[in-house]
């Protein structure tokens, strides 16, 4: 069952409290049955004392809280996905663990199992994933009931507020719109608020939310209604921009109090790197294990039917613009030129019978599994071009370069979502710079997850 997104602050104090409570229970579940495996269960270890752990319990329990409060998981947000929330528990159960084995190396003598702590890590992430999920599926079932339900003043009009309104009609967001207010030129099938302020409009409907936007050329209109906004305490206020649904995750910083936006901040922090190479090397390195027995029969079966090599290497470019020499499975004949470089279209002469079941099927790709865990490639990551047509892409498409942010992948974003082949490729940079901007550990397996579903076999692919 996916976490729902249920926060606001109207109703923060009584969804705050079913959500602090049961982390307490999780983090001490977590705490005594990581002890328990690790010195009751598992082999190898010398007894610790019991009753050191009970006095220790307090302070590991604050130190969670406190995580869980720094990364914002109890404050009011109404646009916390389950994508966001489950990424940033990841987070805390890794400050947790951090945090303790730095307190027992510097300050204790007898050291603490590190095998405990890594137990405690894992199952305070997977308590903490399992009674968020449990506490906001109770707040969506309250939401269908129509309890707790968030009243949205929508306040102008335009693509961007139609949109909106797609987006958040279910009943798991637990919003109704309860009317629209100063949107002349383009009126919603909602009940019109007439009021000589945007004030006196929010305490007519008794809103709670208060979304506003306006298309480009009433940006007068837009900053004075933004003013009024301001002055707005009781309800949340809501500013749809209009820049690229790319340039999501990016935040406003300010330099000497002008506000600042970096357009091209799409990047990685070290630390996410670093979680990102780890679950490259352990997953492609299973997968190798694994899929061997099918490496062998595709390289008979390449071998077999046809001249030339098994595998079929082509220089791509990846992270910093650097390129490296990317692997597959041959899939062409080795006696027909390619010229010029260009993507391969349906119908290929070229392209051998086994040749064409791989590619559709990209199969083809499994060598790349060697790439990533040589590290010139990730797992999941936009998909990589051939040098030459790299700098073609460069002159006519806006802010194709930032791919380059992060390594290439042997699936993506925009692979799953059907942009391969010969597909819009201003859609398939939107989707990059989406994904490297909004990227978290459960981005990624929710991609990978995906691939086994849309990414492997797809209409694009020949």
């Amino acid at each position: 069952m996916r976490m729902k997104n249920t926060y606001d602050r109207k109703f923060g104090l009584p969804q705050f409290l079913p959500r602090f409570f049961s982390d307490i229970v999780a983090v001490l579940i977590s705490w005594f049955l990581s002890f328990y495996l690790r010195f009751y269960i598992l082999p190898g270890a010398q007894k610790s004392g019991f009753l050191f752990f009970c006095m220790l319990s307090p302070f590991v329990l604050v130190s969670a809280l406190y995580f869980l409060s720094h990364n914002k998981l109890y404050q009011s947000d109404v646009t916390m996905t389950w994508r966001k929330e489950a990424g940033e528990l990841f987070k805390t159960a890794f400050e947790v663990f951090v945090t303790w084995v730095l307190v027992f190396y510097f300050f204790f003598d007898d050291k603490v199992s590190r095998v405990m702590l890594s137990l405690f890590a894992v199952f305070l992430f997977l308590l903490l994933v399992v009674n968020r999920t449990i506490v906001n599926a109770a707040f969506t079932h309250e939401y269908t009931k129509g309890k707790g339900i968030r009243r949205v003043l929508l306040v102008g009009y335009g693509e961007k507020i139609e949109e909106y309104i797609r987006v958040a009609t279910d009943d798991e967001h637990g919003l109704r719109f309860v009317g629209q207010y100063d949107g002349e030129g383009g009126w919603l099938s909602y009940p019109r608020i007439i009021s000589s302020s945007l004030k006196d409009a929010a305490l007519q409907v008794k809103a709670d939310i208060v979304v506003i936007s306006y298309p480009l050329a009433e940006y007068a209109k837009e900053k004075e209604i933004v003013g009024q906004g301001l002055d707005l305490f009781s309800q949340k206020v809501i500013l749809l921009p209009h820049i690229p649904q790319s340039y999501a995750g990016t935040y406003i910083s300010d330099f000497h109090y002008i506000p600042v936006l970096r357009i091209n901040g799409a990047e990685m922090s070290f630390f996410k790197r670093i979680v990102k190479r780890v679950l490259d090397v352990i997953s492609c390195s299973l997968g190798v294990v694994l899929l061997s027995p099918l490496f062998a029969v595709f390289a008979i079966l390449v071998k077999a039917t046809s001249k030339g090599p098994v595998f079929f290497k082509q220089r791509r470019v990846t992270r910093d613009g650097k390129t490296f020499n990317m692997y597959k499975f041959r899939s062409m004949r080795t006696d027909v030129p390619e010229g010029k470089a260009h993507w391969t279209e349906e119908n290929d002469p070229r392209i051998t019978k086994i040749g064409r079941f791989l590619r559709k099927t990209s199969l083809d790709e499994i060598p790349q599994f060697f790439n990533v865990i040589g590290g010139s490639m990730s797992l999941v990551g936009p998909r990589p071009e051939r040098p030459e047509l790299e700098e073609e892409f460069k002159k006519t498409i806006p802010g194709y370069a930032m791919r380059h942010r992060v390594k290439a992948g042997i699936t993506g974003w925009a692979q799953v979502n059907g942009l391969r082949g010969n597909t819009s490729l201003e859609k398939r940079v939107e989707f990059d710079l989406f994904y490297i901007r909004n990227w978290s550990l459960w981005f990624d397996l929710k991609i990978v997850f995906m691939t086994f579903f849309k990414g492997f076999i797809n209409k694009n692919a020949y």
